[in-house]
């Protein structure tokens, strides 16, 4: 599925309230802060950030599809209100196994890794 596509729905899903789906992504969140992929430091200030960057991936997960990143480009980001962080991190969840990729940076389909499937089953 698209990133951006899953960004948007991860959005209105998260303003549901839905506690279980914000247990699952309050857990993804906090294994992507452990290996470093998402910065720990100003997190009161990302937090919006952070949540819909896990519940993006808690979204691909429930569905069995991939994230498809079809631009890495910063400027498309902003161009549609997403922040240009988002690569960096989905590169840092690459490099540390979290989201598995054919190249070693996040770009084409990434899956959900091992380890992130393990906590959400």
């Amino acid at each position: 599925m698209n990133l951006l596509n899953l960004l948007d729905r991860s959005e209105q899903r998260l303003a549901t309230g839905d506690a279980d789906f914000t247990e699952r992504t309050a857990t993804v969140e906090a294994i992507l802060k452990a290996v470093g992929a998402l910065p720990y430091r100003r997190a009161n200030l990302n937090r919006e950030l952070h949540q819909q960057v896990a519940a993006s991936i808690v979204l691909a997960h429930e569905a069995d599809d991939s994230i498809d990143i079809t631009t890495r480009r910063a400027g498309t980001l902003h161009q549609y209100g997403y922040s240009t962080k988002l690569i960096q991190y989905l590169d840092k969840a690459v490099a540390a196994e979290l989201l598995s990729s054919q190249s070693h940076r996040a770009e084409g389909r990434l899956r959900v890794g091992d380890t992130i499937s393990t906590y959400l089953a």
